[in-house]
């Protein structure tokens, strides 16, 4: 992205190898220049403060699993177990079957949410570029949101989710649509957002290096997870918003304590 053409550089990537997906990624890409009015350093300690909460979600998504997900036997459930199904379809052929125009979607995708996140934040696009070999937006308005939102937002869970509301609110009057395929839908451009955001995370991002790697991953790995609680938790007939808060409220309120009672324990199991 970047605010003029005329501020637009390029950088040489490393020689990506000739197979799957990297095949299709260019050589060269457009970027722009990371000094802004928040200074590197700033982002830096800010993604070193944001690695306890990185675990704080981590843990308690494993709790919000096991409590409502494996011991409610929500996973037994055929909306579950569609989910499951998208989930397993895609990673067939991402696997199995990658191809140009699968990176042509993921390149849309990409530029649609930053556009998408550039009117959020009341901007204007004034050109989308999309192919198989890379894409771009010019805009009046960037941030760090709007750099990293592709990473965090399922645009295409999210098209879905749209148009089955939209298809379910027009024949609501006629039939009820199944869920399941909703399910398994959802699960099936999840995994796709899922895949593509760990397979290109990997390599050189302008979007994640203009805010700083460390950063980057934090508010990535955080929004990420968010997603995938906050899913579960509408999926799920037992969980629910308040319960998720007090786990997340309790495990952050006995972190430190915790940590300091096992480097005490470890301290005093080595041997002098």
């Amino acid at each position: 992205m970047s605010r003029n053409p005329k501020n637009l550089r390029s950088r040489k990537r490393k020689s990506p190898p000739p197979q799957g997906l990297s095949a299709f990624l260019p050589a060269a890409i457009s970027f722009e220049d990371p000094e802004g009015p928040v200074p590197r350093w700033t982002k830096r300690l800010v993604g070193v403060l944001l690695l306890p909460v990185c675990w704080l979600m981590l843990e308690t998504l494993f709790v919000l699993l096991e409590a409502d997900t494996l011991a409610g036997a929500y996973w037994k459930s055929s909306g579950f177990l569609c989910f499951g199904i998208g989930c397993l379809a895609w990673l067939v052929l991402f696997f199995g079957a990658r191809c140009a125009p699968m990176m042509w979607l993921y390149v849309a995708g990409h530029e649609l949410t930053h556009a998408l996140f550039v009117l959020v934040f009341r901007g204007r696009v004034t050109q989308l570029h999309i192919s198989a070999e890379g894409g771009h937006i010019t805009t009046n308005r960037n941030n760090f949101v709007i750099s990293l939102s592709p990473y965090f937002f399922p645009f295409y869970t999210a098209l879905v989710i749209a148009a089955w509301t939209a298809v379910e609110w027009t024949i609501s009057d006629v039939s009820q649509p199944d869920t399941d395929w909703l399910y398994g839908l959802i699960g099936f451009t999840w995994m796709f957002h899922l895949t593509f955001t760990l397979w290109m995370i990997r390599r050189d991002q302008p979007d994640v290096d203009q805010n700083g790697r460390l950063f980057s991953f934090t508010v990535i790995f955080i929004a990420n997870v968010l997603l995938i609680c906050a899913m579960l938790i509408v999926a799920s007939p037992t969980a629910s918003f308040r319960g998720f808060a007090s786990s997340l409220w309790e495990n952050g309120r006995t972190l430190y304590p915790r940590l300091a009672e096992s480097v005490r324990e470890l301290y005093e199991g080595i041997p002098f």
